[in-house]
């Protein structure tokens, strides 16, 4: 399997530490994801009335899955339907123990193959999608995912130095 991680980067960027994610109840989407990934309850944020937020790591792996209370976010986040949060398994042997490990829990799941690698997907507590992914090659370029299908031209016009390196 090749890991979308490198150890040199053209940004110097080595990878991402933590993801937030909108929730509408800490204690029942922390409990979630502390069960169903193996996480540790690491951090807290609170104002004068209450938690507003919490942090759950994996410090072997190295990330961090944040959660947000929704109610205390300005706007209206929502990223039900959507998958913010995209993990990579080792190799489809922990993919499956993952799928078994849900499947103790009562937490259902689904699966695919995509361009990017085969997937298992898990709703959270707020219908919010964590994926996993395993057979991951990494990108090999652009692809455009839209509801006709896969294209390989950008259609949304960028400015800016890069756009102008084209």
């Amino acid at each position: 399997m090749t890991t979308l991680r490198s150890t040199t980067t053209r940004s110097g960027v080595a990878g991402i530490v933590q993801v937030t994610v909108p929730v509408s109840d800490l204690a029942r989407s922390a409990a979630w994801y502390r069960d169903l990934l193996g996480l540790t309850y690491v951090r807290e944020f609170s104002d004068a009335e209450r938690v507003t937020g919490c942090a759950l790591v994996d410090w072997t792996a190295r990330y961090m899955i944040a959660l947000r209370l929704r109610s205390t976010i300005a706007g209206a986040p929502d990223l039900r339907g959507e998958h913010p949060i995209i993990l990579e398994a080792t190799d489809e042997a922990a993919a499956e123990r993952l799928r078994a490990r849900a499947g103790e829990l009562g937490v259902a799941v689904t699966g695919g193959v995509h361009a990017d690698g085969t997937w298992l997907e898990f709703l959270d507590p707020d219908g919010i999608a964590l994926r996993v992914v395993h057979t991951a090659a990494g990108p090999s370029g652009f692809l455009g995912v839209g509801a006709d299908g896969f294209y390989d031209a950008p259609r949304l016009a960028l400015s800016g130095v890069e756009a102008r390196a084209r």
